[in-house]
């Protein structure tokens, strides 16, 4: 299950809680996204003036080897799902706008898997001519993302080293049940 929902009497709203591969579209106003991430990246991507927006949660760019995925866990299909997502609704590139957040080196790995994701959402935006209006990324430290998809609030909270461990297990962990797991769906380009 790539989100959790839930109501946060403190906040007033609707929180929804995204992994990797979630990926979260709404323009409900009492409604917030939420992530942790480590070298994962999340893409808040929003129209201001349809008062609508989004979050994904991807683990890497893409399946590498030449190969194509279906799976919102690689970057280039969860990029495509929020952005579309959005555009069925509002019909406007012009008008969306993105922030960036994660890529940490947490892991260890020689890899730097979190610089990869990030240049790979950074090239996408350009690409795509969306404007990245802010962004917070790399570092060592894993962060906590709230993201308020009908204005384009964020707000971001580093995580003490005590998580840095579990996130760096789990994104681990994570990575090896990708190699052992197939990956189901099709995928229609355009």
């Amino acid at each position: 299950m790539a989100e959790r929902r839930y109501h946060d009497r403190r906040l007033g709203a609707e929180i929804i809680s995204i992994v990797v591969g979630g990926c979260v579209v709404t323009d409900d106003p009492n409604v917030i996204i939420t992530t942790t991430l480590g070298s994962c990246v999340a893409a808040c991507v929003y129209d201001p003036v349809a008062a609508m927006g989004g979050m994904n949660h991807f683990l890497l760019p893409d399946a590498g080897g030449g190969a194509l995925s279906a799976s919102a866990r690689y970057g280039s299909a969860a990029m495509e799902q929020l952005i579309n997502r959005l555009l069925a609704v509002t019909g406007r590139r012009d008008r969306l706008r993105a922030k960036v957040f994660g890529g940490a080196s947490v892991n260890g790995s020689r890899s730097d898997i979190g610089v990869r994701n990030v240049e790979f959402v950074m090239d996408y935006l350009a690409t795509e001519g969306i404007p990245t209006v802010s962004w917070d990324v790399g570092g060592q430290v894993p962060r906590a993302v709230r993201f308020y998809p009908t204005t384009g609030r964020s707000q971001r909270r580093l995580i003490g080293e005590e998580a840095v461990r579990d996130i760096a297990r789990s994104e681990a962990s994570f990575m090896e049940r990708l190699r052992h797991t197939a990956i189901e769906g099709e995928v229609e380009l355009f």
